[in-house]
Parts: C-alpha cells; sequence; structure tokens
C-alpha cells in the first residue's frame, strides 16, 4: 500500500509542476509524419517547361503552375486543368516558323490545338511492347494520331534528343527539324543495353580560391 501512495504523490508532483510552467515550456508533441505526396512525374520530356507556363505571364506564379503540373497525379483532371493553358501557348509556338497551322496534328481553325493538346495533357509514356525497334521518340503517339504510321516501341531511351522533338512538334510538325543547340552529353555516354544505362554522373573539378598574397 505505501508503494501505491508513494506512486500516486510523485503523479501528482510532476502534474503540479507542468501546470506552473509558461505555455511556451510546453513538452513536444510527436509529430505525425506527413502523407506521400508526388512532386513529379516521368512523362514527356519539356512539356512542363514549354507549354505549361513558357512566357512567365505572371513570373510569381510560374514556379506554382510548374508545380501544380507536376504534382497532379489523377489523370482524369490533366486535360480540364492544363489543356486551355496548354493551348494558349502551344498556338504561340505553332508561330515560331511565321506558318500557322504546321504544328503537329493542328486542325481547323477553332479546334485547331485541341487534337495535340490532348496528347500532351495525358502525360504518360506510352511504349508498343510488340516492337524491337526503338529510334523514334514520340513514335507510339505519331502512330496513334495515323499522321506519321510506324511500328517503333516509342517510349524515352537514355539516347533520344527528347527536347528537339518535343520542340519540332511544336513549331513545325515534323519530329526533330527543330534544335536546341545541344545535340548530345559532351561529358557522358549513355547506353541502350548495357545496364544501368545512364553513365556515372561527372564529378566536376573543384576550382581552389588562391590563397593570402
Amino acid at each position: 500500500m505505501k508503494k501505491l501512495i508513494l506512486l500516486s504523490i510523485t503523479s501528482a508532483a510532476l502534474m503540479t509542476m507542468g501546470s506552473s510552467c509558461s505555455d511556451t515550456e510546453d513538452l513536444p508533441q510527436e509529430a505525425e509524419a506527413p502523407a506521400p505526396q508526388q512532386i513529379d512525374r516521368m512523362g514527356r520530356a519539356a512539356i512542363n517547361t514549354a507549354v505549361t507556363d513558357p512566357f512567365f505571364v505572371d513570373a510569381d506564379l510560374h514556379g506554382e503552375r510548374q508545380d501544380d503540373y507536376n504534382s497532379n497525379d489523377d489523370p482524369s483532371t490533366w486535360d480540364g486543368d492544363f489543356g486551355a493553358q496548354f493551348r494558349g501557348n502551344m498556338a504561340i509556338l505553332d508561330a515560331l516558323d511565321a506558318i500557322a497551322g504546321n504544328q503537329f496534328a493542328a486542325g481547323e481553325d477553332g479546334s485547331r490545338y485541341n487534337a495535340l493538346s490532348g496528347v500532351l495533357t495525358d502525360d504518360r509514356l506510352y511504349v508498343n511492347t510488340d516492337s524491337a525497334a526503338c529510334n523514334v521518340y514520340l513514335g507510339v503517339e505519331a502512330n496513334a494520331t495515323e499522321i506519321i504510321e510506324n511500328t517503333d516501341c516509342g517510349g524515352r531511351t537514355p539516347l533520344y534528343d527528347t527536347v528537339d522533338v518535343s520542340y519540332s512538334v511544336l513549331a513545325n510538325g515534323s519530329l526533330g527539324d527543330v534544335g536546341d543547340g545541344i545535340s548530345a552529353d559532351l561529358q557522358a555516354t549513355h547506353s541502350n543495353t548495357v545496364f544501368p544505362f545512364l553513365a556515372a554522373p561527372v564529378i566536376m573539378s573543384t576550382i581552389e580560391e588562391p590563397g593570402p598574397m
């Protein structure tokens, strides 16, 4: 019985001491782990950069728009959330070569960019697993439109110049005529056959600061 009384007194004393502390000195509570959140997805190269908000209409919102695009994990909402935004920017990119209407899959006025924006907002890589030839980035999408028929596997290998293809599709409807001036990674050689396919990271040399004179 004495032990029980002692424990009761000790507990009461601790409660009294705790109540005398200020609110700022409360013992920290165990924080709940944040729910997992998607921050990006493996989709088509340069589409977020080229079409979501390429002209920084509101620079303060540019990063927010990019993040909204990357973090949206519900494909059923992609066209509704980004389709109109895409089409407005696609119209400007279509005029890069001073010829309106030659963008890939461009239709008649009024719905000219609907087909391609529908493809691009569905931001997933499609692969033809029946094909053994993998030479054309966006090959599966091009074949699905029946504009450029092919049997390529599509997808995205480390050797594709995906940025050139993306900008070419948007500017003049080709699959690579518009270049960004960079044809390949000059510091590393990737592979389609040797695991892990991507070359090892390039370690840049350290620049030493000059010592005291």
